[in-house]
């Protein structure tokens, strides 16, 4: 809209012109939030909003890569040569050159996210990104609240260390079970771990699951958040999509 310039009292016709566009740029807004709901009179089909989510990861999410193979076995950033891009492979940009984290690791799109079926009893789908360290929160909370749909916290509780065996006794072990879940219920909290299958993290993912299998209900449900590093996940190359911008809205 305009505002209280010279320029906009002579110039009735832009005045106009501006109003038909911010009444354009809201009938806009409604239906992208439409299709985040759902609606009697608006019907949007799954593969377009995977395609509109698909767009926003793109343009948002990036995630780290090295660009600069040394010839090791294993590459000073840590990961092996088959796991290197090709251009970093070869790389006549950096000919001579010691690697160095700030030179030598980038950032680009992200290309690996989407929803991962966990087998076992309740076979429970949840989704997943790889995101860089240096990520901005803002964007990470739009992920997860607007994107995702995620109702916004009234409280996080961060659980994470602990010894690769972790060991409680059975009584111990189940007070620690009921009294995570009874607060992250009562508070409205997300509980948030390093997302591995060790130590105490061990039995929050425990806890979360058993609490599931117990409660089928929608309302009351625990949302948990594992926030693993990427080289300590097992078969990650799964969670990596077979093609970038021009094939991610065909995926699943």
């Amino acid at each position: 809209m305009c505002g209280d310039s010279d320029d906009c009292r002579a110039a009735p016709t832009l005045a106009r012109a501006s109003v038909e566009t911010d009444m354009e740029s809201e009938v806009v807004q409604a239906v992208a939030i439409s299709t985040a709901r759902p609606s009697k009179h608006l019907s949007v089909s799954p593969s377009f909003q995977r395609c509109t989510f698909s767009s926003w990861v793109q343009q948002n999410i990036r995630k780290k890569e090295c660009c600069f193979f040394t010839k090791d076995d294993i590459c000073r950033c840590g990961y092996l040569k088959v796991e290197h891009v090709d251009d970093a492979i070869k790389p006549e940009d950096f000919t001579g050159e010691s690697w160095s984290e700030h030179r030598h690791v980038r950032e680009v799109p992200t290309d690996a996210y989407g929803n991962i079926s966990f087998g076992g009893p309740g076979q429970k789908t949840a989704k997943y990104v790889r995101v860089s360290t240096d990520s901005n929160p803002k964007v990470l909370y739009q992920l997860l609240t607007e994107q995702w749909g995620l109702s916004p916290p009234n409280m996080l509780i961060s659980v994470t260390g602990g010894a690769k065996n972790f060991y409680l006794k059975a009584r111990l072990k189940s007070m620690f079970h009921r009294g995570l879940i009874k607060v992250a219920q009562t508070t409205g909290a997300w509980i948030i771990t390093g997302g591995t299958h060790a130590g105490v993290m061990k039995h929050v993912g425990q806890a979360v699951r058993d609490y599931a299998l117990s409660n089928s209900s929608s309302k009351g449900q625990i949302v948990a958040i594992g926030v693993a590093t990427w080289g300590a996940i097992h078969n990650r190359d799964a969670l990596v999509l077979p093609g970038r911008e021009d094939k991610v809205c065909h995926q699943n």
